[in-house]
């Protein structure tokens, strides 16, 4: 593999500094070489751009530099690939097509199928002008059969203009191209680029770089944390905020450890309408689900066990002082007396303070069982994840799309364009956290890239860190699989920092989280609540069941007739329900029952979802009408083996005689349409058939290929 041409890889948030030349065709490992190198890993392929097309003028290729730029680094090593094999001829020629007046190579994978292509064209390289053709055609093609002295009064410039006037030729700086009549072979144009040629991937970043190569230890089964409240020895009040304002600083500092800041982020979520200094005590004394005390017996009716210790959290004791000062106007300023001086007068104001309280963990507490209080875990239904993800689309500030993305990345937040990307096809829980994770981003990190950078903008690795622990702390609070989230990387990227910065961060974080988790309970409420009007106000529904069954109830004079589908959309039972005053919901429930299915309905169909589904019961239960075969004794039949028209189909039979007038009438319009300016089409469609008839009282048949547009007409 040799280099054939350069391309210049930069990253959007270094623009004004050097890229970095890569020379194709190329591997991954240089691909990722070249990445690292401007700043481009899996945490920001967003960055991603290139900026410049070279090559040595012996190897050059007319390649057009915007259509460079427009591609991407595996269309251009596979188009490099690719042009390797071309001799020097017809890399001659493809610079001709590629200059020529209204050039058919217009994109990189239209140029990638010129080595199939080479016969395409006629190029004459040493012709450069009207002269020099005439004088081609004249002397040394052999196509002018006239005696010797007579040519000498042709005119061999007017003659050269008048041919490539007539055939359509063009002069380039490579020479004279003109079509052969050839049909252009359509072979990757169109088609993803082959695996071996994807050279595309994105280093890990480097924070997380080393701890993705050492798998994570099997964690033993724990006991559940117990409940270790902070013992407070001060004397008064001041010195008890005192002790615990240390033993904040303190925690912040031990904060970062893997495990303690994931139990911290844990906390969080349950916590997350709590100020920062009360989440991180409640978590370093091991609080699960707190209350003051006369909250536990009032509204819970638990009362605290004997004995137990209150977990120390900060209270507001706001208290009010009399001070005087200056007097104001209504515009706010101050009011002078006769000697020019302020009035002043007394006035009362409040000065914010805390104390010092304590609450108690639910462990320590016993009494009545607890109402379901918690969040209600994501079950996995489809109905779920859809509003949560309709609910995310509304919570987040910029649109969510989906594309897919190279490199391996599960989403990114696209600083220019101001819009989220998610990988698509991959499952619909991985879907949900990846969104969260670039939420986090666009909530926390819209900045414009252009501006110079700020002592006040986080660095690459606290951004991540953000992004990260916002979108745990979120799961988490949904009850989403979390197992995989590892933050090992939190001591190292904390090192070294000032308490300062980390207590900011982590407020940043929590704030994010409490801000996110919010919204997402607003758009999740107004969702089901909608959802509920809309299915007592309907007069039919389909439930979807666990199990791939559907079931499908409609109101009737009686009450409501229901039925039963498969997985295949077949009907099984059904019945009718004489209950005209359940609602719909509750008459479905019932109708589950009567059924026998026991199993959890996963989405309730509505709307265009319902029309889709009865359309589809429609077609699996309807009876499918007699297919009349010909008879071959009695009249041949033309069965379509293939066929690039979309007028006919892969198998199907008819007479001779109206094969006939099918081919005839295919044949003209291909022929007419693609005579019409501005035709883009194919010039043929091809399509293979097999004629079966009976000869001497024997079956027999005949397999051929007709080319609609040919002007061959009918079949016979």
């Amino acid at each position: 593999m040799s280099e054939l041409f350069s391309i210049q890889l930069q990253n959007r948030q270094q623009q004004g500094r050097d890229g970095v030349w890569l020379d194709l065709p190329t591997t991954t490992e240089q691909v990722q070489a070249a990445l690292r190198q401007i700043g481009i890993s899996s945490d920001n392929p967003q960055g991603l751009f290139i900026s410049g097309y070279f090559a040595e003028e012996e190897k050059r290729f007319a390649i057009p530099y915007n259509m460079v730029l427009a591609s991407n680094v595996d269309e251009l090593n596979f188009l490099a690939s690719r042009l390797e094999t071309l001799s020097t001829g017809e890399r001659a020629e493809l610079n001709a097509a590629l200059q020529a007046p209204q050039s058919e190579l217009f994109s990189i994978g239209r140029i990638t199928d010129f080595p199939e292509n080479v016969d395409y064209y006629v190029h004459l390289p040493d012709v450069h002008g009207p002269a020099q053709l005439g004088d081609y055609y004249l002397n040394r093609s052999g196509m002018v059969d006239m005696p010797e002295e007579w040519k000498g009064g042709i005119d061999t410039a007017q003659f050269g203009r008048y041919v490539a006037q007539q055939e359509q030729g063009a002069f380039t700086q490579y020479g004279y191209l003109v079509k052969s009549g050839d049909e252009w072979q359509k072979v990757h144009e169109g088609q993803p680029v082959p695996e071996e040629y994807r050279v595309l991937s994105f280093p890990a970043p480097e924070v997380l770089r080393d701890a993705a190569n050492i798998p994570p230890p099997v964690q033993p089964e724990t006991e559940p944390q117990k409940v270790i409240p902070i013992i407070l020895n001060g004397k008064d009040s001041a010195e008890r905020m005192k002790e615990i304002t240390d033993r904040l600083e303190t925690g912040i500092q031990e904060l970062f450890d893997s495990d303690r800041y994931k139990a911290y982020l844990t906390t969080m979520a349950k916590f997350h309408n709590y100020s920062f200094n009360n989440t991180l005590l409640i978590a370093m004394q091991g609080g699960q689900l707190v209350a003051g005390f006369n909250k536990w017996k009032d509204t819970f009716h638990r009362t605290v066990k004997k004995g137990e210790k209150g977990i120390k959290i900060l209270a507001p004791a706001p208290y009010k002082v009399k001070q005087k000062m200056e007097k104001l106007d209504e515009q706010g300023k101050p009011i002078l007396d006769k000697d020019g001086k302020p009035l002043t007068e007394e006035k009362t104001v409040q000065i914010p303070a805390f104390k010092v309280v304590s609450v108690f963990d639910v462990s320590q507490t016993e009494g009545e069982p607890l109402p379901s209080i918690a969040v209600n875990e994501l079950s996995g239904s489809v109905q779920d994840y859809q509003d949560f993800f309709k609910a995310l689309e509304q919570a987040s500030p910029v649109p969510i799309g989906f594309e897919d993305i190279e490199g391996g990345a599960h989403g990114y937040f696209h600083l220019l364009d101001n819009r989220i990307a998610i990988q698509e096809g991959m499952s619909q829980l991985q879907t949900i956290k990846t969104a969260i994770h670039e939420i986090a981003h666009a909530k926390l990190h819209a900045i414009d890239p252009n501006t110079p950078e700020q002592s006040n903008r986080p660095d690459s690795r606290t951004r991540e860190v953000q992004a990260e622990s916002v979108a745990y702390a979120v799961c988490q609070h949904y009850g989403l699989d979390t197992s995989e989230y590892s933050f090992g990387y939190v001591a190292g990227w904390s090192s070294g920092r000032e308490l300062a910065e980390l207590k900011a961060s982590l407020e940043i974080i929590r704030s994010a989280a409490h801000e996110l988790i919010s919204a997402l309970d607003e758009h999740l409420a107004e969702l089901r609540q909608q959802r509920e009007a809309d299915l007592s106000a309907a007069q039919e529904a389909a439930f979807a069941l666990d199990n791939g069954s559907t079931l499908f109830i409609q109101t009737c004079d009686s009450g409501y007739d229901y039925t039963l589908y498969g997985p295949d959309k077949k009907a099984l039972d059904g019945g009718q329900l004489d209950a005209p005053g359940l609602t719909l919901p509750d008459a479905g429930q019932e109708a589950l029952n009567l059924l026998g299915q026991t199993v959890k309905v996963s989405e309730v169909l509505l709307g265009d979802k319902l029309a889709a589904f009865q359309e589809a019961a429609e077609k699996a239960n309807e009876i499918p009408a007699p297919v009349k075969i010909p008879d071959p004794a009695a009249e041949p039949t033309v069965t379509i083996l293939w066929s690039e028209s979309d007028k006919l189909q892969d198998g199907e039979t008819m007479p001779l005689s109206v094969a006939n007038r099918v081919f005839e009438e295919l044949d003209t319009t291909q022929h007419t349409e693609r005579e019409k300016d501005g035709y883009t089409g194919g010039w043929y469609d091809k399509t293979a058939f097999r004629i079966d008839f009976t000869l001497n009282g024997q079956p027999d048949n005949y397999e051929g290929r007709q080319d609609f547009g040919d002007g061959d007409g009918s079949l016979i």
